[in-house]
Parts: C-alpha cells; structure tokens; sequence
C-alpha cells in the first residue's frame, strides 16, 4: 500500500464546532505512538465496522507521528503530523476529492497512564479541526507513477519501445505459436497474411489425410460386423432346425422306423 508524506492532521486550539485540542494531547501522541504498542486504524467517519466486507472498514494504518510549528490566524500553533499506510481504496476516494481530510481519535487516559495517544484516524469531508490536510504522496510505482493529490498531481509513465511490426507479421507468427511451429529468426519470416493461411492449410492437410484413413477404417469395420452378423444370423437358423428335428425324434431304439434299402424292402432291424 502506498506511503503518504507526513500531512496536518490535527492543530492545536479551538475547532470549528467549539471543542478544544491541546498542545498537551499533540506533544503526547507524537511523542508516545508506536504500531508496535498500539495501531492506529483509519476509518471512514469515526465509524469501524467489524464486517470484513463493509464500506465502514479499516482504509489503511499510521506509521507514524511528529508536529510541527505553524502560522494559523496570525499565531503560532503546534501541528499533528501524521504518515498514513493507506489502502488502494482510501487513495481512489482522495483522488475524486473525497474524504479528503483527517480527524483525529484521542484516547486521553491511554492504558491508565494519564497521557494522550492517538486511537484511530477518521477520513471525512468535515473536519472539526483548524488547517487540517489532505494526504499528499510520492511514490515510484512499477510503471514509474507517482502519485500526488490537490495541486501536487504528477503522474509519469516509463516510455514503452516496440520493434515495429507490420500486420501480416503478427498473424503469422500468432499461427505459427498455435501450430507449434518454431520461429526461425527475425528476416525468414513471412511479411503477408497470404503466409500465414499457406501454413493454416498445409497444417489442416495431414489432419483431413488421416481423418480420411480413419473413415475407412471405420467403413470396413462395419462391413465386417455386418458379415459376422449375418454369419451369426445362420448359425442360429441351422441350429434351430437341428434343435426341432432333435425334438420331434423318438429317443427308443425300438420305435424307429426300419431302415429301408433303396426298393423299398426291409433289410435291416435295428
């Protein structure tokens, strides 16, 4: 998460809804805070909700706190600085100018020490407090970006250099990757998209040649289940007819009927 530069969070003296922040309380809380000793969550609005999904969650953490000396209405006042670990969405609402301001949360009787230290940090558009700003950064991000708010906005990009190329190039080689052709070098490559659709239909070419070889695999195979089938067919009829023949014979040697010779003259008597 991005790192704000120290920014006014708090300034001593009246604020504008008649309550009082003391010297006292700013000198304490930069003098005393710790995350190791206790974390200061920023909020939205002095509310925290316990949801982890809530738009009232937890927007970031202080690392750190220090004052300083400012000119508020022609006298010198203590100021409460504060660096802030904000989350990406804490940094997208200050960019559209919301939520763009710090309220403090003072514990006053910290752990029963009798000392202030800060409890919270509340982003809100009203703050109660004189001179208060919004948070500024400066942080090199991948891209080289760097982010400000307010009247500090700079934005740079890391200038991206492509070798040129030209249409059918890029078709082409696209074809070749999903052919799993391998790319020789830079000047044997084709420049036209006439190319790449060559490559396309000598690549499809084997794989309708071996669909063909496979479609008369296939075509034969049925002729010889046909064949089978049909084989199949008579074995059953023959064994069939033998089957009622067999049944329909008398299993008693003696009442068969006598063999005859050719004329029709009994000559044997089994």
């Amino acid at each position: 998460m991005p790192i704000s530069k120290p920014f006014a969070i708090a300034t001593e003296g009246s604020t504008v809804d008649g309550r009082k922040i003391s010297r006292e309380w700013l000198t304490q809380m930069a003098a005393n805070y710790s995350p190791k000793v206790y974390t200061a969550v920023a909020n939205l609005e002095h509310y925290l909700s316990s949801l982890p999904d809530s738009v009232f969650g937890a927007y970031g953490k202080v690392i750190s706190l220090s004052t300083r000396e400012t000119d508020i209405l022609g006298e010198k006042r203590l100021q409460l600085m504060g660096v802030v670990d904000a989350n990406e969405e804490l940094v997208a609402l200050q960019q559209k100018g919301k939520k763009a301001f710090a309220s403090i949360e003072v514990l006053d009787n910290f752990a029963n020490k009798g000392i202030a230290y800060l409890g919270g940090l509340a982003f809100t558009d009203r703050p109660a407090s004189l001179a208060t700003e919004s948070m500024k950064f400066s942080v090199a991000g991948a891209a080289g970006e760097r982010f400000a708010f307010k009247d500090e906005i700079e934005i740079e990009f890391e200038p991206e250099t492509k070798p040129e190329t030209k249409p059918g190039d890029t078709l082409f080689a696209k074809v070749k990757d999903l052919l799993g052709i391998s790319k020789k070098d830079n000047d044997g490559r084709f420049a036209d998209q006439a190319n790449a659709i060559t490559a396309v239909a000598e690549s499809q070419k084997a794989l309708l040649d071996n669909f063909a070889s496979f479609e008369q695999q296939v075509a034969d195979a049925g002729a010889q289940v046909k064949k089978l089938t049909e084989e199949f067919a008579a074995a059953q009829k023959d064994y069939a007819d033998l089957k009622k023949t067999l049944s329909e014979t008398d299993g008693d040697p003696k009442k068969r009927p006598n063999t005859t010779g050719g004329n029709g003259t009994i000559t044997t008597d089994c």
